[in-house]
């Protein structure tokens, strides 16, 4: 029962303080962090692009999400598709297709992609996003996900820049965000 109510004033005390639970724009704001102009790529069309489902695991277990999304056409990197779907509350796990090849590509060692703690819509305005935290633009080879990254080597929360590379996405900055919410009693 004493934990039970330690946690009910803690989480009360959170509640009274949104700016320490929620992560926002203004803490994922960071001059060091690299900008899409940077690593811009030239727009090309593909016609009937055909996925590779030998080419990753992901390819064959989320075939129909990734056929009906290449369908759509490039919105990333020139020529690449990128593809995101839910599994599960705040959720998301993606893909990168190769609308010319067919193959598809996911980071080594990163499995989803949770949002439940952040409101950072406005973060990097004027980039392809529906929300989910996937920032991209089809004029660039940069890949920014905000949220917290479930991995290998356990769970970080932030904005995470990939740049797509020779057929893989290399990780190249973070910014990582801690809040040090202290519950007062």
């Amino acid at each position: 029962m004493e934990i039970l109510c330690v946690l009910l004033m803690t989480l009360s005390s959170l509640s009274q303080q949104p700016d320490c639970w929620y992560i926002t724009a203004s803490d994922l704001a960071d001059v060091k962090a690299p900008t899409f102009d940077t690593y811009r790529v030239i727009q090309e069309t593909v016609e009937n692009p055909k996925l590779d489902l030998a080419s990753n695991p992901v390819a064959r277990k989320y075939r129909t999400v990734l056929r009906l999304e290449i369908a759509k056409g490039p919105n990333y990197a020139g020529h690449y598709r990128l593809v995101y779907w839910g599994c599960g509350t705040s959720c998301a796990n993606f893909a990168v297709v190769n609308l010319k090849t067919g193959r598809v590509i996911t980071p080594e060692g990163l499995s989803e992609v949770v949002g439940v703690r952040f409101y950072a819509d406005e973060f990097l305005p004027n980039t392809d996003s529906d929300g989910w935290g996937f920032r991209h633009k089809r004029n660039s080879s940069l890949l920014v996900i905000t949220g917290s990254l479930l991995s290998d080597s356990g769970s970080r929360e932030g904005a995470f820049y990939f740049v797509l590379n020779g057929e893989r996405l290399h990780l190249i900055h973070s910014t990582v965000v801690t809040k040090n919410c202290k519950s007062k009693q």
